[in-house]
């Protein structure tokens, strides 16, 4: 319910309009027109909303029968909190589950010098993305560590231990080809914007906090597998809707 869908697609040739016509009636607003890359698609998409709880979703990725019903219920037990992220699935590019990352805890001070975010679980509240501001227009791969380190800086943000997103890695991503050219720029970039670049003496912290990562999502696949808490790899990702009796029409 109350469900705003914006998509915003820059003239994809693979079939993608296409699809989007079929769904256009469900759809709050449908552009499909040029634009400057990622962070100028999205900004047109946040000038648009109108909800009180925002986020996006990048075109590889996938949120889960769960994600939005879970999103609510946190907001809605908490007044007081702004922002929600949670753990992710990791899958190819057919898919099927190969993995998971989760994160042991939220900690703005971890997560500003550190930009492991799991940005498709991320939703906040309209108060403050006007107070810390919206995307970067001129950023090309890490336009999310720049808002998600003024978004964590600015309100009361919590990690929920829930896989709320599944994140899509394979060799043809943006997130795997620009990772140590575009992204490592740009990175060091926000990370001397705002003064958060971890110092010598916190680097060991950095290393202890990536193998509290690696131990956390281990713990994870020792959990039992429900088609509403999936921890098992090896299959397909879109077989948890239908499992979930949550397919959606076209």
């Amino acid at each position: 319910p109350a469900l705003e869908i914006i998509v915003v697609d820059g003239g994809s040739t693979d079939g993608t309009r296409e699809i989007l016509e079929r769904f256009r009636p469900q759809l709050a607003a449908c552009l499909i027109e040029p634009d400057d890359g990622q962070a100028h698609a999205l900004q047109k998409g946040f000038a648009l909303a109108k909800g009180e709880y925002l986020g996006w979703l990048n075109s590889d990725d996938m949120h889960l029968p769960w994600t939005l019903r879970t999103m609510r219920a946190a907001f809605a037990g908490d007044s007081r909190l702004e922002l929600i992220h949670g753990d992710r699935m990791i899958i190819d590019c057919n898919g099927r589950v190969t993995g998971y990352r989760c994160l042991p805890l939220h900690s703005s001070y971890l997560l500003n010098r550190w930009p492991w975010t799991h940005q498709e679980t991320c939703f906040w509240r309209r108060g403050l993305w006007e107070r810390a501001g919206g995307i970067d227009g001129e950023l090309r791969f890490a336009m999310d560590y720049d808002l998600f380190v003024r978004l964590f800086r600015a309100g009361r943000c919590k990690h929920l231990r829930s896989v709320l997103g599944a994140f899509r890695w394979h060799d043809a991503s943006k997130s795997f080809s620009q990772q140590r050219t575009t992204g490592a720029a740009e990175i060091a970039a926000v990370r001397a914007r705002y003064g958060c670049g971890p110092t010598v003496l916190e680097r060991p912290i950095g290393t202890a906090l990536s193998i509290a990562v690696r131990a956390w999502s281990r713990l994870h696949r020792w959990r039992a597998h429900r088609h509403d808490r999936p921890t098992a790899v090896g299959f397909d990702a879109d077989s948890l809707w239908h499992e979930c009796g949550n397919v959606p029409s076209a």
